[in-house]
């Protein structure tokens, strides 16, 4: 970046007249006793003024706004973990007999070789959890340090600070992981809670459905849950009435005469179907065997249930 992007000995002419300056670009003139008259916005110098002042030579200074940029991940003072800092200055040269007096027509390459020291090395002083007082920490250096002063000196003034740190790519793919597992943990916090719920209520709708003896309904509300369906096991193991209820059911299946063997066997594989833990063997289901087999069957289960 360069602020003196030209330099030129003055001279005199009864024929061309000095040029004009403009809102971007200021004349800067120096006579042998370094004497210095800037020429801007819009102004020009007269033909008279110009030989009065003696002037040798003449700068062309750039003024208009530049944009000093840093991008940079740098440590923080959490050991393992960077900020990721997005600075941009906007310098311009507000004096521009200033700047050729101080010949600080390269102050910008100056602070950009600097930059990245200085960032740096305050980084080191935060915390990454800290990342808004860094940010206001660089804000106000460029308001308010020595810096500023050397600028101002040189007829360069910063017109704006714009600053942005946050967590390096790194780290924020860290947290998000983190906030992945606390998310994931929360939902199945919340699916248990539901499942709990869910079977507290089954389970209270099979103890009504056991008390009043609709051991059909108990089994079908223990499929929707295996809590609940554990429930019935348990009841069935311990209850002689649901034992007795269904064996009864199966009696009934077995020696009623006016169902044929195909509504039999449907309705004995929709017990099997609530019970699978029912000794019955739907093979043995025929009624062209005179019924025995089942008969035989049944015996021995209600030998088992004894």
């Amino acid at each position: 970046m360069q602020f003196i992007e030209d330099v030129k000995d003055v001279k005199f002419s009864f024929l061309e007249k000095p040029p004009t300056s403009s809102m971007t670009y200021a004349f800067v003139y120096v006579n042998n006793h370094n004497e210095y008259y800037a020429v801007k916005n819009g102004e020009r110098l007269s033909r008279s003024e110009l030989r009065i002042g003696k002037y040798k030579r003449v700068y062309t200074v750039n003024m208009q706004q530049h944009t000093i940029t840093y991008k940079e991940e740098v440590p923080s003072a959490t050991r393992g973990r960077r900020f990721s800092v997005n600075l941009f200055i906007d310098i311009a040269v507000e004096y521009p007999e200033r700047l050729v007096q101080q010949n600080a027509g390269e102050f910008g390459d100056i602070i950009n070789n600097n930059l990245p020291f200085w960032v740096e090395s305050e980084a080191r002083y935060y915390p990454i959890e800290e990342e808004l007082s860094f940010a206001r920490h660089i804000e106000e250096f460029f308001q308010t340090s020595p810096l500023v002063k050397v600028l101002r000196e040189g007829g360069i003034v910063v017109r704006n600070v714009r600053v942005l740190i946050r967590q390096g790519i790194r780290d924020q793919r860290h947290d998000e992981a983190i906030a992945d597992l606390d998310r994931n943990a929360e939902l199945s916090s919340y699916q248990e809670a539901l499942d709990l719920e869910e079977a507290r209520r089954i389970s209270a709708s099979i103890k009504d459905a056991l008390q009043a003896g609709d051991f059909i309904t108990a089994g079908k509300l223990g499929e929707k849950n295996e809590m609940a369906k554990r429930l019935v096991e348990s009841e069935f193991s311990q209850n002689q009435a649901f034992k007795f209820e269904v064996n009864k059911q199966l009696f009934n299946l077995i020696n009623d005469l006016s169902i044929d063997q195909f509504e039999a066997e449907q309705r004995l594989a929709k017990l099997k179907k609530l019970f699978p833990y029912l000794p019955v063997n739907l093979e043995n289901i025929n009624r062209k065997k005179q019924i025995s087999g089942p008969k035989r069957e049944l015996q021995s289960y209600l030998n088992k249930g004894d």
